[in-house]
């Protein structure tokens, strides 16, 4: 019994976890006003009751407007309206198509979270057609999201910041006794820098999203979208313990907290999500010769700045976001940060992403983290391996029960259970862990 109640509790602390619904920021337009401005399309009108309270807590962290704002007209079809979202592909660039929403909104429209069944929030009471619409108003500039460096690969890149630090007489070689002091446990420091927030889905419009893709990769991301958003099937890869992938380290609850340790040759950072990266410093290229779920990473200092290359990535999607393909290659910047006094306080990061196949251009995120701790600490990183009963039902993620055959009671000796099933039927077993009764009898 104690270890089918495990089992549950690990269940819905992956549920919590992964469906964590984080506050993305009110809309600056208010509700009458939005709410007043009824869609005079082809689209059903939602009535009274459609939606709950919008002073409610969910609502006021995912704000639901009921029509388009004023002077904004719905489209004739949208994703909750299409019978086949492949034929819209003229609308997709348009922030109506998705009713202004982002894509973490579109994701959550019917439960606040991934993968449950709770009673209609944002996808109101008729869904789809009654679906929620986002702020208009709002978005990310898509300047703000494309690379600001001329390079168009990952390669050029690189070689470019190897090149300035050669000029300069490097790259720079440390010794263990040399080498800058970043050992440590970091958390993202917010406060600082939120440029990164439109990689989350929280904050620009869905369209945005779509217009950095190329045309198959556009097609994928708004098949995500619909069946998410319309079929109510969230398919996050971690629900099922399938691979985060290399991209989801950046993500909002992904790898924002992480284990820093530094050596000469290797630099090594565990993230939240089980992923662990390795920074191969000095290496002078790549080796592998296959794709790897976390790819491949090189690198080399110059100064006290650290400059890495990852290649060789297995094609994958990180929920929320795009699918990217097995031609993506990043490179990545860490510097020092440090306070008003000159003591060290964290890492900025910046990371630009190359995928000829996915992106029509590259793109990139920045980060500020803070040291939170140093190694010598009370502080544990702690492997948490990946425990589910998710499974795919109906096309729909669902919570399996004990009843189920495909339950796996993780705590309670699965590997042997299914040996007595398949192998030991009928077999005649001692029923006192395995010693027999007449050696406990003289133990008496």
């Amino acid at each position: 019994m104690k270890a089918r109640l495990l089992v549950l509790l690990c269940a819905c602390a992956v549920l919590i976890a992964l469906g964590w619904n984080s506050p993305i920021a009110p809309s600056t337009t208010a509700f009458a006003q939005q709410q007043g401005a009824l869609t005079k399309g082809k689209q059903p009108l939602p009535k009274p009751g459609d939606y709950p309270d919008p002073g409610n807590t969910q609502e006021r962290l995912t704000p639901t407007f009921v029509g388009p704002p004023e002077g904004t007209p719905a489209l004739p079809i949208d994703l909750f309206t299409s019978k086949n979202f492949y034929k819209d592909q003229k609308y997709w660039l348009d922030p109506r198509y998705t009713r202004c929403n982002t894509s973490r909104q579109l994701s959550d429209m019917w439960s606040g979270g991934a993968g449950g069944n709770a009673a209609p929030t944002r996808i109101g009471k008729r869904p789809p057609t009654t679906a929620a619409w986002g702020d208009c108003g709002a978005d990310v500039p898509k300047d703000k999201i494309v690379s600001p460096y001329p390079y168009k690969t990952a390669k050029e890149h690189y070689e470019a910041l190897l090149a300035a630090a050669k000029a300069k007489g490097g790259p720079t070689v440390y010794t263990k006794a040399t080498i800058p002091d970043w050992d440590g446990y970091y958390a993202r420091d917010m406060s600082v820098n939120t440029q990164a927030e439109w990689y989350w889905g929280t904050m620009a419009h869905d369209s945005t999203i779509v217009s950095l893709l190329n045309p198959e990769y556009q097609k994928r991301y708004i098949q995500m979208n619909y069946h998410e958003a319309v079929d109510n099937s969230p398919q996050w890869p971690g629900s099922f313990c399938y691979p985060e992938g290399f991209m989801r380290q950046w993500s909002q609850t992904g790898g924002g907290n992480f284990q820093l340790t530094m050596n000469v040759y290797d630099v090594q950072q565990i993230t939240g999500i089980n992923e662990l990266r390795q920074i191969m410093v000095g290496q002078p290229a790549h080796v592998e010769k296959g794709p790897q779920w976390y790819g491949e990473t090189i690198g080399f200092w110059d100064g006290t700045t650290l400059v890495a290359w990852t290649a060789n990535v297995q094609d994958w999607w990180f929920h929320t976001m795009f699918e990217y393909s097995d031609k993506m290659e990043a490179v990545q910047t860490l510097k020092p940060a440090f306070d008003a006094s000159g003591a060290f306080v964290g890492l900025d990061e910046e990371v630009v992403f190359y995928d000829p196949v996915a992106l029509l251009q590259p793109v990139y995120v920045t980060y500020r983290y803070k040291r939170a701790a140093i190694l010598n600490s009370d502080r544990r990183y702690n492997y948490n391996g990946c425990l589910s009963n998710i499974k795919d039902v109906s096309g729909r993620p669902k919570q399996l029960t004990e009843v189920d055959p495909r339950y796996v009671d993780y705590y309670g000796r699965p590997w042997a259970k299914n040996w007595e099933k398949y192998f030991e039927v009928g077999w005649d077993k001692p029923q006192d862990g395995g010693v027999p009764r007449d050696i406990l009898d003289t133990l008496k």
